[in-house]
């Protein structure tokens, strides 16, 4: 055994350094930690027992009133850098409490009427582009700076329906969406080469027609190591929670943006895709994490149904 014990932060930097810097899970990892050290304090990383790990799940259960899903989400980050700290030799390993049990999963996606609204609302302001970069050709001195910053934030309205659009067919998680490069756009074989997905898995999925008439707009004026799209996931969230106001879903806890990604899924399934094609399809790392969309499979039940007719 080593004889300097890292702190609970001290391991988590170096976590963090080793596993999660620059990827999708970094905000979420250093949050959750956060919240796990306020909970037990930062302590020695031998000072961790069963008892202390079930003190912090009490307390983000009670105290800071997660979800029980939350708790065994910040529970499995804790316990992956304590894997760390036994492959570093600083501890044995030690026995965690058991996760809490959560009811099944309620799967939410877009309806066919609920996509259209969506594009519908996200697409209004037409008339005002077209009218003002109309101006700015013809008459340039016409144009009022309010005017001008009006026309860049429905241009910026109308690459988040780009985006959204893609999301709802690719099923992509969105920073893998907005992070993606030109020269993982492969038309010749119509597919998009996601190289760095959350588990690992990467992953080609094919396009969709839409799909790939809104990714050939942004592919011809950008660089093979240029990202396709503007846009950063705070300023698509915000045209998303915008619409999601507008359109009466503000009560709506499923309404976010990770929507999209069970929109796909959902549709698959509803299609009769197999599952293991559609865990391959979201670069699932575990089939489990994919039979939430089971229930939705056309079943042989269909076949029956006439002797009721």
């Amino acid at each position: 055994m080593k004889k300097t014990i890292p702190t609970l932060s001290e391991a988590t930097r170096i976590v963090y350094k080793r596993q999660y810097n620059g990827t999708d899970s970094a905000k979420n990892f250093l949050t959750a930690m956060n919240h796990n050290i306020q909970a037990i304090g930062d302590i020695r990383v031998d000072k961790i027992t069963t008892p202390v790990v079930n003190k912090m799940m009490d307390y983000l259960l009670f105290k800071l009133k997660n979800s029980k899903a939350v708790v065994n989400t910040k529970r499995g980050y804790l316990k992956t850098v304590l894997d760390h700290m036994i492959d570093d030799g600083y501890i044995e390993k030690i026995r965690l409490p058991k996760r809490h049990r959560v009811k099944k999963q309620k799967v939410e996606y877009l309806t066919q009427d609920m996509e259209k609204e969506l594009l519908t609302w996200l697409g209004h302001g037409k008339d005002y582009k077209e009218t003002i970069e109309y101006r700015l050709i013809n008459f340039p001195h016409q144009v009022t700076e309010v005017q001008r910053y009006n026309l860049q934030v429905i241009k910026e309205q109308f690459e988040a329906r780009d985006i959204i659009i893609c999301l709802i067919d690719l099923g992509c998680r969105v920073n893998e969406l907005l992070n993606l490069e030109k020269r993982f756009v492969d038309f010749d074989n119509n597919q998009i080469n996601f190289n760095e997905r959350k588990n690992d898995n990467a992953v080609a999925v094919p396009m969709s027609n839409r799909v790939q008439s809104i990714i050939k707009k942004y592919y011809d004026n950008c660089k093979d190591f240029d990202r396709l799209f503007s846009l950063r996931y705070d300023r698509v969230n915000g045209f998303w929670q915008g619409a999601r106001k507008s359109l009466g879903y503000a009560d709506k806890k499923f309404y976010t943006l990770h929507l999209c990604r069970h929109t796909t899924a959902s549709r698959l399934v509803q299609r009769g895709v197999p599952l293991l094609l559609v865990k391959d399809w979201l670069g699932h790392e575990d089939i489990k994490t994919t039979m939430i969309y089971a229930h939705l499979q056309p079943r042989a039940l269909h076949s029956v149904v006439e002797v009721l007719n």
